[in-house]
C-alpha cells in the first residue's frame, strides 16, 4: 500500500496465500525447488511425475515414469515409445523379414529329397528322349534315336503293291548285341535283314487309315549301351493325309 507517497513493501507472505493463479508462465525452475521440494507424495492425485521436457529438464533418476500415456506429452509419442524396444532390436525392416524367412527356411525338409530318396534314386530328364512326331512319303526314310552302336529308323512306302507300309527298324555297328521289339534277336550284328530287326510296322490297302504302337523295344550291347524301353508309333493315311505316314515316340535310355 501507499502511505504518504512512501511505499510500503511486503516481504513476508502469510502461509498458502500464493497459488497457481499467482504464478507467471515458467516462473518456476529447477532451481528455484529446494532438494526433495517435490516428491510424489506431493503432487496432484493421479500423477507420479512429470516427463523430462524437449528443453532439456528432467527429475532424479529415481522418479518413476508416467503410469497412464494420457499424461504423455503427446499421444504420438505415446506410441512410439511403445515401439522403441521393437525398433531397437532390428537394423531395419529388411533384415527384420529376412531374418524371420531364414529361421522358417532352416526348419524345411532338404529340397533333394523326394519321397524320402535323393535326386539319384529318380531318372535324369536326359535319359528320356522325345521324338516329334512326324510324316514321310513314299520311300522316304529318317532316323529317330541314335544311341551307342543303335539306330533307330523309320521308312515308308506307299502303294506298293496294291499296299501302304510304315516300319520301324533298329541297327546296331557292334557284334552281338541283343534286341526285343515286334521281333526278338538275342544276338543282332550289323547287317542283319529287316525281318530279325524291326522295331514296329504298320500296312494294309492302299490309301486306308492304320495305326498300332508298341512299348516293347529294348536293345542292350556289349560295350554297355542300353536302349531300356521305346514306346514308338506308326501310322498311314491319318488326319486325311493319304498318302503319308507318321512316326513318333519315346525312348527311355
Amino acid at each position: 500500500m501507499a502511505l504518504s507517497g512512501t511505499s510500503y513493501a511486503v516481504t513476508h507472505l502469510p502461509a498458502r496465500s500464493v497459488g497457481s493463479l499467482q504464478l507467471r508462465k515458467d516462473a518456476v525452475h529447477k532451481e528455484n525447488l529446494a532438494k526433495e521440494a517435490v516428491t510424489a507424495a506431493k503432487l496432484a492425485k493421479g500423477l507420479s511425475a512429470a516427463r523430462a521436457s524437449s528443453r532439456g529438464r528432467s527429475f532424479r533418476s529415481d522418479v518413476s515414469y508416467a503410469v497412464r500415456a494420457g499424461f504423455a506429452e503427446s499421444a504420438g509419442d505415446a506410441d512410439t515409445a511403445r515401439l522403441a524396444d521393437k525398433a531397437r532390436a532390428a537394423d531395419n525392416a529388411t533384415s527384420v523379414t529376412t531374418a524371420t524367412t531364414a529361421a522358417r527356411a532352416g526348419s524345411v525338409p532338404n529340397t533333394d529329397n523326394l519321397g524320402g530318396r535323393d535326386s539319384s534314386w529318380y531318372l535324369g530328364e536326359s535319359t528320356i528322349v522325345d521324338i516329334p512326331r512326324f510324316t514321310l512319303g513314299d520311300d522316304e526314310t529318317r532316323v529317330m534315336l541314335s544311341h551307342g552302336p543303335f539306330t533307330v529308323s523309320a521308312r515308308c512306302f506307299i502303294n506298293q503293291i496294291a499296299a501302304d507300309d510304315a516300319d520301324i527298324l533298329i541297327s546296331t555297328t557292334q557284334t552281338h548285341s541283343a534286341f526285343h521289339g515286334f521281333t526278338n534277336n538275342p544276338d543282332l550284328n550289323p547287317g542283319d535283314p529287316q525281318s530279325v530287326r524291326s522295331i514296329l510296322g504298320v500296312d494294309g490297302f492302299t490309301g486306308l487309315p492304320q495305326f498300332e504302337s508298341a512299348a516293347r523295344g529294348t536293345a542292350i550291347a556289349p560295350d554297355g549301351s542300353e536302349i531300356r524301353s521305346m514306346v514308338l508309333y506308326a501310322g498311314l493315311n491319318l488326319f486325311g493325309d493319304v498318302g503319308r505316314c507318321t512316326f513318333g515316340g519315346l525312348a527311355i535310355l
